[in-house]
């Protein structure tokens, strides 16, 4: 593979993973977009963090989903780099199969609202309450690990007002 193939491929991988992570730090920070002097773009989920999360969440994979389905399609893209590319696709969708599994669990188990962000190395769940048990930390906990097989350290479960 040409390396400044290999490294534009690095660059693009590195940077899906640090706007994955900025978006994870940053899940309760909202961003206004305006228009041309009208209200911000996104004034339904001003007033709910979750569904902001959300919203950023599907951007975003939606963005990277794109650019890896751009790579796979190149016609003239070598072998590796499309390889990579399928991989790391797969990886995304079957992260994305994992928060949609554990979210509706969650939501037959009686929690309101349950959001679900999973990578490689960590997963965040945000659940919509004041605060939780011991208990119900516990099942969340144990849920994420066993569809993700994520240890305990790697998980962070934050009640969401």
């Amino acid at each position: 593979m040409k390396m400044a193939t290999r490294w534009g491929l690095g660059l693009l991988v590195l940077a899906g993973l640090l706007a994955a992570d900025a978006l994870l730090t940053r899940a309760l920070v909202l961003r206004q977009v305006n228009r041309a002097g009208s209200a911000p773009a996104y004034s339904l989920v001003k007033s709910d963090p979750m569904a902001a999360f959300r919203l950023e969440r599907e951007q975003l994979r939606a963005r990277q989903e794109a650019e890896l389905n751009d790579i796979i399609h190149t016609p003239d893209g070598d072998a590796e780099t499309v390889a990579l590319a399928r991989s790391q696709l797969l990886d995304m969708l079957e992260h994305a199969r994992a928060e949609s599994a554990i979210e509706g669990v969650l939501q037959s188990r009686g929690f309101e609202d349950a959001l679900v962000s999973v990578s490689d190395a960590a997963a965040n769940v945000l659940i919509r309450g004041e605060e939780l048990t011991h208990a119900q930390s516990a099942v969340i906990l144990d849920l994420v690990m066993s569809q993700t097989g994520l240890t305990g350290g790697n998980v962070k479960i934050i009640p969401v007002k």
